[in-house]
């Protein structure tokens, strides 16, 4: 009823000036008006404001990185090159229908690029066959990038709007291409999954992150910053190339000054071990950070002692749980059910945004209630 204008009048409402709740249909169309880039603000806000209220603790930053699923199939070389051929068939399609001549070929190549991705799927049994079927798959997508380029040559000073969305998707998955064949070979010929590896056709920003950890060798997905401050409280930051793991204690440290500001920095600065590096630890204690609590590698020394060590450990698993939380289905990071990349990227900055409104309003009901129990 507080959405329906017909509804309101007929209850008497409609004069009424309270703010109403909206839908979830406005939610979203206000979330992707902020964008990632107005979530981000309005969570640096939440930060700095539980900060002013006593629950925030900025004495205090840990951070990791992580990886944000995103909703689409087990990437396999087959099924990303098929969904690439299919966008490349779509806009052959369009361009039929406007009468362009000279996609024909190109068409039937599409196709029989999908009928081998077929026979790879239903009929390779052993490994040999289906390194043999891939190498023809490869050779055939080649072929057909081939084609598809000298087809949106042909019409590339159209105006017509249909047959420029289809040069522009053309040229898209021909760019695609250029970067996932040779990742594919790489993989085919060495066995390892090369670094930044393309996931999906559609969403191309998602990249294999290669973490060589026990049990999680490589993750799939955006690759986040996930900073935290004493009390609990995220704000973090998706990186679209993959930096060194030994910088990313600096980008925290970015990070938390653009809120706290530039000459701010914690006392306490926590990070795994794959952020030590001597350079990384000089600039840190040049940046005035007097506890650095990055865990050495190997049989390395602390930097810290006593009780600032089993304080560290603390935090650290404090982030895990964190970030743990922050993939929970209530908060939605991992597999967002956004689909276009302009709302998806801000999904991860809603998701930490949700926890931290979530968390201030626990946080102030129950100082509320222990300032009542204490006039009590």
């Amino acid at each position: 009823m507080a959405e329906s204008v017909v509804a309101r009048v007929f209850i008497s409402k409609q004069d009424d000036l309270t703010p109403q709740v909206r839908d979830h249909s406005n939610i979203a169309r206000a979330y992707a008006a902020l964008g990632a880039e107005g979530l981000e603000e309005i969570n640096e806000l939440i930060v700095k404001e539980s900060v002013r209220l006593g629950f925030g603790d900025p004495s205090v930053l840990s951070a990791d990185t992580t990886a944000q699923e995103l909703p689409i199939g087990y990437p396999n070389e087959t099924g990303i090159l098929r969904g690439m051929v299919q966008r490349c068939l779509r806009a052959l399609g369009n361009l039929k229908k406007k009468g362009v001549q000279g996609v024909e070929p190109a068409i039937e190549q599409a196709k029989t690029v999908i009928r081998s991705v077929k026979e790879h799927h239903l009929f390779a049994k052993s490994k040999e066959e289906k390194q043999q079927i891939l190498t023809r798959i490869i050779e055939e997508t080649e072929h057909l990038m081939e084609q598809t380029t000298q087809v949106a040559k042909s019409i590339l000073q159209s105006t017509d709007r249909v047959e420029q969305g289809a040069i522009n998707k053309l040229n898209t998955m021909k760019g695609v291409a250029t970067r996932l064949l040779p990742q594919i070979i790489q993989w085919m010929t060495t066995g390892v999954v090369a670094e930044g590896k393309i996931l999906h056709a559609g969403l191309t920003q998602a990249r294999a992150i290669i973490r060589n950890k026990a049990g999680k060798k490589v993750e799939f997905g955006l690759n986040y910053l996930i900073n935290r401050i004493g009390g609990g409280y995220l704000f973090g930051s998706f990186l679209l190339s993959s930096p060194d793991e030994s910088k990313m204690p600096l980008l925290s440290l970015v990070g938390y000054q653009k809120i706290f500001g530039e000459k701010t920095v914690p006392e306490l600065f926590v990070y795994d071990r794959g952020g030590r590096a001597q350079a990384t630890l000089k600039k840190l204690a040049q940046a005035g950070v007097q506890k650095i609590g990055i865990q050495p590698k190997g049989k390395g020394e602390w930097l810290v002692a006593g009780e600032d060590r089993e304080r560290v450990r603390s935090e650290r698993g404090k982030m895990e749980g964190s970030i743990g939380t922050l993939k929970t289905e209530k908060y939605g990071f991992n597999k967002p059910k956004e689909r276009k990349w302009e709302v998806l990227q801000g999904s991860g900055q809603g998701s930490m945004l949700s926890l931290n409104l979530n968390k201030l309003m626990r946080d102030l009901a129950n100082s509320e209630r222990r300032v009542k129990e204490a006039h009590i």
